[in-house]
């Protein structure tokens, strides 16, 4: 059995393997650039990397589904200032700024971060729905067939769909104080950009389907602190279920992802109609035993479960396979091992070696 074909034996339930497939991107990608990849890769591109690993890769074919504005009446410009850098958006209702802080180390950028929210006032959120009601999606079969030849063997290709509106709002343009402040001061116009959101969705789901892609994430990063309980039952209940009854009825598989403290929510997940949920994160990262999430989580696929701060040098090598073969044991035939997020810049990756070692002792290596 290939890493593909067990991948989508796992989401099938048609195994009691498990496959490694955690996210090295950010690792791979930070030491490539500083020029610091251990001497065993250096000469190795990304797809080399994970070869000589033997770990399983995600989200490498996520491709074929394009965006595009109709009409094409939203302009965007750029201007640096010294080490601020504003993003400028004009649609018909208003214009939206958002202000990020550049760290950089000489001519290099290292860092960019929002300092400043685009969206803080109703006025603003017009401004957004705009833009939400003029995203459209384009299916591109050619895209998907290269990227999915490239990924070849190593995984099932997963494709991604919009995060929910309310936490991309919170995530890209008002920050979690501002969200719930417009919540409260303007729900009607927040309910009217929700539902510009819903059907955005739907129409990213349309151009999808007519993909061959079988499984599909929704980056939600849902959490108690982004979507407490009874946002989480009003806004993020009814779209997953809507999602779900659409990608099912198409033999689609879709899961969420949740990366932060979700003790609160968890009790909800059988409800949302996903098969999976990606990177639910343990204690002591987050806040949730793995005995809650067996609980809470019946006989959905799950993605990761080991928390990457095990990963740092102050946890030993013993420490972090004994806690994968008890995430093994516990899991195993709904288990997709993994990362909860990823590895860090400075996570050990003779750890992530030890893993797959591990793997292979206990259920052998999909080739």
């Amino acid at each position: 059995m290939t890493r593909r074909e067990l991948n989508l034996a796992i989401f099938e339930k048609r195994t009691d393997k498990v496959l490694w497939q955690p996210r090295l991107e950010t690792w791979i990608n930070h030491h490539a650039a500083e020029g610091t990849l251990p001497e065993r890769f250096q000469g190795l591109d990304y797809w080399g990397i994970y070869d000589t690993l033997h770990c399983s890769i995600r989200y490498a074919a996520s491709a074929g589904v394009e965006a595009y504005e109709e009409p094409a009446d939203v302009v965007r410009s750029g201007e640096q200032r010294g080490d601020k850098y504003f993003e400028t958006i004009t649609t018909p209702t208003g214009t939206i700024t958002r202000m990020y802080q550049d760290i950089w180390e000489g001519e290099k950028l290292k860092n960019r971060r929002i300092h400043g929210w685009p969206v803080q006032t109703p006025e603003d959120l017009r401004v957004l729905i705009d833009v939400v009601e003029r995203t459209h999606y384009r299916a591109n079969l050619d895209a998907f067939r290269a990227a999915e030849e490239r990924l070849g063997i190593r995984g099932e290709p997963t494709g991604f769909l919009n995060s929910s509106g309310f936490t991309d709002l919170i995530k890209h343009w008002t920050g979690l104080p501002g969200c719930y402040y417009l919540l409260a001061d303007a729900p009607d116009v927040m309910e009217a950009y929700l539902e510009a959101c819903d059907r955005r969705d739907d129409r990213q789901i349309d151009a999808a389907l007519q993909l061959p892609a079988r499984i599909f994430n929704l980056g939600d990063h849902t959490t108690n602190e982004f979507t407490p309980p009874p946002i989480l039952k009003k806004y993020c209940l009814p779209r997953w279920q809507h999602i779900s009854e659409r990608l099912h009825a198409a033999n689609r598989f879709v899961h969420s992802h949740w990366d932060g403290n979700s003790r609160q929510i968890l009790p909800y997940l059988l409800e949302s109609g996903l098969d999976s949920v990606e990177s639910l994160t343990p204690e002591p990262q987050c806040d949730m035993t793995l005995e809650m999430i067996k609980q809470y989580t019946g006989n959905m696929t799950l993605l990761d479960l080991i928390p990457a701060i095990f990963f740092l040098p102050h946890y030993s090598m013993d420490f972090i396979l004994d806690f994968t073969k008890r995430v093994m044991d516990m899991f195993a035939g709904r288990l997709i091992l993994g990362i909860s997020d990823e590895i860090s810049q400075v996570g050990q990756i003779e750890k992530v070696e030890a893993i797959t070692q591990l793997v292979s002792d206990t259920c052998g290596l999909a080739d």
